[in-house]
């Protein structure tokens, strides 16, 4: 696997004596884009591999996470739990324990990683035995900033998964896994090992441009963290209300670290603020509802590749948006709709101007759907990981 192969053309389906067994490693069912890019390939291509999933941290008792399982439920497809510690104080260890037992008994052709957690408790795992002959580990790697908050740990991991092969879901996803082990002094992965594959969605019809009369519509959803820019929504939207007299009516959906504050500040905004603000848990399928919006705010601070970018552009939704790799990506490169990240001043000013004409950046959204389609098109996603889990069951057969 080469960088260039894997970015250009779909890996060829090597023919396969049986169904590969394939075990998906997430940090937990719940919000998420690479929980979302596993569960996805579990059900496109379920009839042609074995899956099992296991959540490291379990199943999140919100509807997302409850969604997440029926999906799989009804796809018979098991889902395991790895620990309820916190991985900071002998989870880590604990779920790579349990995922090491569970290996020795589900015996997959093939274990997926994805992100930091998952990566980290499979490292954990080597402690308690190493793999049999013939099993393959794909790390699929969906930020572009690796290890944020683990510096230390992510230097042994990355150590014991040079074995590993590394598909990032952006060529600046795989700038990142080079540039954080040249940084730790940890030598270069051999080109066959890595690659990137993007992250594929499916387009929905798009939405008239005809609107409905009343406040636009805007959205925000995610994880409320740094880095999402979930701090930076409340000086943003404040700033945005001051630049126009138009009316808008604001929708936040996810969880997290800012939640008490986006809590708190939405509740002072509908009771004296200009616009009205909702703060909601995250909703499972949004990418359904996404044409009821008339503009998505993403001024993240880091991405690996937006799944959620990606299904706003598809439906035809005009998306403001950081100017960084992960999202800018999505865009022409005239568009006015990037912003420098963090530059409050600068979203607020082009949150306004979107508000001020919803059909004429609706109809601009509209031209980006089919390019957009073609680039991010889940077959060229879902072709590409079966020609890797397709080589590792043809490699375990042959050994």
């Amino acid at each position: 696997m080469t960088g260039q192969h894997a970015v250009s053309t779909p890996l060829p389906r090597t023919p396969a004596t049986r169904k590969p067994r394939v075990m998906h490693v997430v940090t937990h069912l719940d919000l998420g884009g690479a929980e979302e890019v596993a569960l996805t390939l579990a059900e496109q291509l379920s009839g042609q591999c074995e899956f099992s999933v296991f959540a490291v941290m379990g199943i999140a008792k919100t509807p997302v996470g409850q969604a997440m399982q029926l999906r799989l439920e009804r796809l018979q497809i098991p889902v395991y739990s790895g620990t309820p510690l916190d991985m900071k104080r002998g989870g880590m260890l604990h779920a790579g324990w349990t995922l090491r037992r569970l290996l020795q008994r589900v015996r997959p052709d093939v274990i997926h990683l994805h992100t930091d957690i998952p990566d980290a408790t499979y490292a954990a795992s080597l402690l308690f035995g190493a793999e049999g002959r013939g099993v393959r580990v794909i790390r699929t790697i969906h930020n572009t900033t690796l290890w944020p908050k683990w510096a230390r740990i992510g230097r042994w991991v990355e150590r014991r998964l040079e074995h590993a092969e590394s598909v990032a879901v952006s060529p600046a996803s795989l700038r990142g896994l080079h540039e954080f082990r040249r940084r730790h002094g940890l030598g270069p992965l051999p080109e066959a090992q890595t690659g990137v594959i993007y992250n594929g969605v499916t387009a929905r019809a798009k939405a008239s441009a005809q609107r409905t009369p009343g406040p636009a519509r805007v959205l925000f959803a995610g994880r409320f963290e740094a880095q999402k820019g979930a701090d930076l929504l409340p000086a943003i939207l404040e700033r945005a209300a001051e630049l126009t007299p138009a009316a808008a009516d604001i929708q936040i959906y996810g969880h997290g670290t800012f939640a008490p504050v986006l809590e708190h500040w939405a509740q002072r905004q509908r009771q004296g603020g200009r616009w009205p603000v909702q703060v909601s848990p995250p909703v499972p399928r949004l990418s359904a509802q996404l044409t009821n919006y008339d503009v998505v705010l993403m001024p993240s601070r880091f991405e690996g590749l937006s799944l959620l970018g990606i299904e706003v552009v598809l439906a035809g939704t005009p998306l403001v948006a950081a100017r960084i790799d992960g999202l800018q990506e999505l865009f022409p490169p005239d568009s006015d709709l990037l912003v420098r990240a963090t530059d409050v001043e600068g979203f607020a000013r082009t949150l306004a101007r979107v508000i001020e004409a919803p059909a004429q950046y609706r109809e601009r959204a509209a031209a980006l759907i089919a390019p957009t389609a073609a680039r991010f098109s889940m077959d060229q996603m879902t072709d590409a990981y079966l020609g890797l889990y397709r080589q590792a069951s043809t490699a375990g057969a042959a050994g």
